[in-house]
Order: structure tokens, then sequence, then C-alpha cells
């Protein structure tokens, strides 16, 4: 077994499906399936769940994924050391909330790219627990959440406040008897604000119009459909072009506490020493 082996097992727990794995790898279909029936004797069990749409990682599986990245990662951040010890290279995988992205990370992410340009960054937008949910699975090396509570392996550090209103395109505080409320899916922090606010007011839920994506919000408050809430900085541009209107919030609901996580357990490379370093100072 060699490190492409393990990189192997991570392309294809990543993609879903074993076609898709050899497309990125390079490689024919039939020498992927073929290494991983051999990986799989050779280990004496299985790591892959074949089904009709894919494949999916078993208990032994999941961990010998988990491991692979581990490794993968700290051979990678040895041998770039070991050849060129004063740069800083290599992959960084941070996923964030989806406003976080627009207003929290973009100075970091430049600070960061112009310091570190070998780095490799990605970066993905997901709520709250999809982005926790992928930490654990160590899909992301970490992630920028909101209102996280002390959670089992995750390491916090508390990055800022993010001051929350409530947005329209009335001049006049919504009327949620007729007003529809736009809101992410379930996981969301800030539909768990608006759920505590309306619950905190002894009032029936207002119909719920659920998107994926916060462009879409805005556009869709911007138009009348509906109001929302969201961070401050989030609606200034569309306040100052006068397209939408903001109203406060009770105080105990107008702000939230962003954080980053990571697994306590995490092997910590230059690249995400690097981050942090640039994340909290």
């Amino acid at each position: 077994m060699n490190i492409d082996t393990l990189k192997m097992i991570i392309t294809i727990a990543r993609t879903g499906t074993i076609s898709a794995a050899a497309t990125q790898l390079g490689y024919a279909q039939s020498n992927i399936s073929s290494r991983l029936r051999q990986l799989e004797n050779k280990l004496g069990t299985t790591i892959f769940y074949r089904t009709n749409r894919g494949v999916i990682l078993t208990e032994d599986g999941k961990q010998f994924y988990q491991r692979a990245i581990q490794i993968v990662n700290l051979t990678e951040d040895t041998v770039n050391q070991l050849r060129r010890p004063r740069d800083i290279e290599g992959d960084l995988h941070i996923g964030t909330l989806q406003t976080a992205s627009t207003t929290y990370l973009p100075a970091i992410l430049t600070k960061y790219h112009q310091t570190f340009p070998k780095v490799n960054l990605a970066i993905e937008a997901h709520h709250r627990i999809k982005n926790i949910q992928q930490v654990l699975n160590h899909e992301l090396d970490g992630a920028v959440v909101g209102e996280i509570n002390q959670a089992d392996k995750l390491t916090t550090i508390p990055l800022s406040k993010e001051k929350l209103c409530l947005i329209s395109n009335s001049d006049k505080m919504p009327d949620f008897k007729t007003t529809p409320f736009l809101t992410f899916p379930i996981g969301c922090v800030y539909r768990e604000v608006a759920d505590k606010w309306f619950a905190s007011k002894s009032m029936k839920a207002p119909q719920l119009i659920q998107f994926n994506y916060l462009d879409a919000i805005l556009a869709s408050v911007c138009s009348g459909l509906g109001a929302s809430i969201v961070p401050k900085k989030t609606a200034q541009p569309y306040v100052f072009e006068g397209l939408i209107n903001t109203f406060p919030l009770p105080a105990e609901f107008s702000t939230i506490q962003l954080d980053f996580i990571y697994r306590d357990d995490y092997i910590v490379n230059k690249p995400f020493e690097k981050f942090i370093d640039i994340l909290t100072n």
C-alpha cells in the first residue's frame, strides 16, 4: 500500500462513484476497480458498499478513509517542508456559512493568498450542521460556523459577534400573518434565530419559503416575496441602493457568535497553522 492507494480511496469516497474517481485520477475505471478489490482482499474487509448509484463507505471504510486523509495530509506537508522548508504550500479546504463567505472571510482569504500564494485554497459554503459534519468526517480542514455549543471532538476558536437584522422591501414592519418568511434549510443558524424569535412572541409561525442560496433570498426580498433575517453587513449594499429596508430585532436575537472549528485530533500542517494565525490576528 502506498500514498497513491490512499489518495484513490479518498477520491472514490468524495466523488461517490468509481467511474468519477477514475476520471479525476486519470485512470481506466477497470484499473481503479481492480486496485480496490486487491486492497479489500489484502485487508480482509470491505471498504465500500456497491450500489446502483455508486459506492458508500462501510464502517471499516469510514475509519480507513479518515486515517487515509490524515496520512496523506501529514505526508504531503512533510515532503513540502523537506523540499522547500521556507515555502508554505499544500492544500487548505475551509468551510463557511454563505453569509460569512461574503462579509467576514474575503479580507482574510485575500491576505492569506497574498502571503502564501502557493497554498491551494478551496472554500465551501454550507449551513452550520453540514459544515460540522464535514469537519468531523475529515472532508474540511476547518469551518466558520455560527452559534456552536461545545461539541465532542471539536476545537472552537471564537471569532466575532455578527449583528443581525430583519429585511423587507416594505417601509413598514412585516406582518407575518400575511408575509412569508424566506429562509435556509433546517440547520441554518439564522433560521434557528427566527424560530426562537417567533416562539418568544407566542405567534403562529409564518409561511416559510425555503432557499439554498443567499443571493436568491436577497433577490426575493427585493422583489417583495417576503422578509428574512440576515447579517447587517449583508443587507447594507441593498439598503444603500434603496432596494430593501432593515428593522431591528430584540436584543436577545440581534447577534450571533461566529466561531472557527476543527477536529481535536487534526494534524496541524503549515498551511493550516498560518491560516489560524491570520484568522485570529
